[in-house]
């Protein structure tokens, strides 16, 4: 009888997510959006001769993005319980889409721990966070080099006022860089921090603060820097839609300007769903503050602009989102135990 409950909730449960998430993809994409029209669009608008074959590289992008986000959590993931490549990629495309209507892609970590056999749930979110942690790092890096960088564009630094400001913000994102990844990189020793603050306390709390000192320098390091091969993979793509709509920027300007977008992104709480409308916004607000700075006119460059996310949007979020969905149906949300 247990058993027959287990299998009836967990297909429940199943049923539940599965239709939530193809009736918000349905809603944004082909009712509220469109998207055969926005291809049709995008493809007028277009002024690059190439614009098929760089749309064919971006979609071509898309699973080096979900192979690397897949070896990331599968190494993660490893210390709790072997998985394989396939299953880990399994995990990845079903938290892309049950993420789509939670907040802050929480569902990345309920897609993805659900499909372990054995291994604590708890642990397994935990060092779920470390990966997304590594990818929050690395946008918060690039993002601090962007303000840096940008700066001398907008602020002459023939000011003296200025001159100094500069000097102050880059001394700053240095310091904050070398901080921020001393800090991950060694993060296991959270665990002897959490020992100390808790005290006798800490028994309560030792088989998931233990979790953090699983994985060593060497192991994070490698972490980071697939995050950060992550990021710029799915930076180039934005660069490349940018470039297939004819948009004239240059590749060190546009990493620039794509650094400021996802930082301030970052900074904004948003659920998937939410986000393709917030990502146009600040992309059209970024790039097109460029362009008028230094006096650039680009017919239709705010459609552009948002048609470019918006693509961007579809390829790395709701096209695996879709693929995601079919994946629901092999998580395991009750166990016998």
């Amino acid at each position: 009888m247990k058993t027959k409950l287990i299998k009836t909730y967990n297909l429940a449960v199943k049923l539940l997510i599965f239709t939530i998430t193809v009736y918000f993809l349905y809603y944004e994409i082909f009712y509220k959006k469109d998207i055969v029209s926005l291809l049709k669009e995008v493809s007028d608008l277009s002024e690059n001769d190439n614009f098929y074959v760089l749309l064919v590289v971006t979609i071509a992008l898309i699973f080096v993005n979900l192979f690397l986000e897949t070896a990331k959590w599968q190494f993660l993931i490893s210390k709790l319980e072997k998985i394989s490549f396939w299953k880990s990629l399994k995990a990845v495309l079903a938290g892309i889409s049950i993420t789509m209507f939670l907040p802050n892609r929480t569902g990345d970590y309920l897609g993805r721990i659900f499909v372990l056999e054995k291994a604590d749930r708890f642990q397994a979110v935990l060092s779920t966070i470390l990966g997304s942690l590594a990818q929050l790092l690395t946008t918060l890096l690039f993002g601090l080099i962007s303000v840096a960088g940008l700066f001398p564009f907008y602020y002459s630094l023939g000011v003296s006022l200025y001159l100094w400001l500069y000097i102050g913000i880059v001394t700053v994102v240095l310091i904050l860089i070398f901080v921020m990844i001393f800090a991950y990189v060694e993060f296991s020793a959270f665990t002897d921090i959490l020992k100390r603050l808790t005290g006798r306390e800490y028994k309560r709390i030792e088989k998931y603060a233990v979790v953090f000192s699983w994985y060593s320098s060497k192991d994070l390091f490698k972490v980071l820097c697939l995050s950060i091969t992550r990021y710029l993979v799915f930076s180039f793509q934005f660069y490349l839609l940018l470039i297939a709509m004819g948009i004239p920027l240059k590749y060190p300007v546009a990493m620039l300007l794509i650094g400021m977008i996802y930082l301030l992104m970052t900074i904004i709480p948003t659920i998937a769903l939410s986000e393709l409308g917030i990502r146009g916004s600040v992309s059209i607000f970024v790039i097109e503050s460029w362009f008028d700075k230094f006096g650039y006119y680009v017919p239709g460059l705010s459609i552009k602009i948002f048609s470019a996310s918006t693509l961007l949007w579809f390829f790395n979020v709701a096209a695996p989102a879709f693929i995601g969905a079919l994946f629901i149906f092999s998580l395991k949300f009750f166990r016998k135990t």
